[in-house]
């Protein structure tokens, strides 16, 4: 259902049609009335015993109530599965253990909840990749209605670029005239660039490849003193650290369909209103990693010389 609506929208847009962004919020309206009452009553498990995928999520308490749609979508995928669907909680969020129904009769289907340090963001892959580094990590979004086949997605891009990280959506960090970062705001989107200077941004999910990422990801103190709030950067310093490409795969340039109920909760918010967060962090991030500063600077050196001759 998710898949077809989303293609769907894609293929009308390529078409060149205007007003294909008033269909794509026709069908993500659709998406949003009808598809947690057909999954409601749901019972299929959705997990492959077999395979070596693990998706990692994390929510919050202004979400507690919505987030098992988006579990939901992830316990849906057709042809390839993962084996576990691991839902990471703040334990001080949840004190009592009290969790909405509506999540925890996903536990039936093969969803695991665990309790941890309230990370922010970073709950999401933290645990995950530590707990379990020689698999592929798939970290999403607790707001996103993820098409049926979201995993076969991410595992094609894999299978292409086996060494890279594999997103569905991605920024390209960018450079002014004088070559040092621009802000924020203007780093561009980017499809099928394979490059150190890809970003990819959680929302549409990522895939991380075996160890794949510097083991200072880890350092937690270091991450609450720069980066808190902001695990895309931060991720994305530990993957140039460790000289790996990321590379966004999905060429439909349409980002998945969100859950309305939570447009007015979020990170993105506090992150990007000016984009103030978003360019405090990077400084500091290359101030205190200054060798990810230096390969990003030398890459940028290299594509202007290309560029002219």
């Amino acid at each position: 259902m998710i898949s077809f609506l989303y293609d769907l929208t894609a293929k009308i847009k390529n078409k060149g049609i205007k007003k294909w962004s008033l269909f794509y919020k026709i069908n993500k309206l659709i998406i949003n009335i009808v598809y947690p009452i057909v999954n409601y009553f749901n019972s299929k498990y959705g997990l492959d015993e077999e395979s070596r995928i693990i998706i990692s999520i994390t929510t919050f308490p202004k979400r507690i109530n919505s987030v098992w749609v988006t579990i939901s979508t992830l316990l849906n995928q057709r042809k390839m599965q993962p084996r576990k669907v691991i839902l990471w909680l703040a334990e001080c969020q949840f004190p009592n253990y009290k969790l909405p129904r509506n999540l925890t009769k996903l536990i039936k289907r093969g969803l695991e909840i665990r309790y941890c340090e309230d990370l922010k963001p970073h709950k999401k892959y933290y645990y995950t990749m530590k707990e379990f580094p020689n698999d592929y990590i798939i970290t999403v979004d607790d707001d996103m209605f993820y098409p049926e086949n979201f995993v076969e997605m991410l595992m094609k891009g894999n299978d292409k670029y086996p060494n890279a990280i594999i997103c569905n959506w991605a920024h390209k960090i960018t450079f002014d005239q004088f070559g040092d970062f621009n802000k924020y705001a203007l780093w561009k989107n980017t499809i099928n660039e394979l490059s150190i200077t890809t970003v990819p941004i959680g929302c549409c999910g990522v895939l991380y490849p075996p160890n794949c990422i510097d083991k200072e990801v880890f350092n937690i103190d270091k991450m609450k003193k720069i980066a808190l709030y902001t695990d895309d950067l931060w991720l994305k310093c530990m993957e140039i650290k460790k000289d790996i490409m990321a590379i966004n795969v999905n060429e439909k340039g349409i980002i998945f369909f969100n859950n309305i109920r939570n447009q007015f909760s979020g990170l993105w918010k506090n992150n990007t209103v000016g984009q103030n967060r978003n360019d405090e962090v990077w400084q500091k991030l290359m101030k205190d990693y200054n060798e990810v500063n230096e390969k990003l600077k030398n890459k940028n050196y290299g594509d202007e010389k290309k560029t002219n001759g």
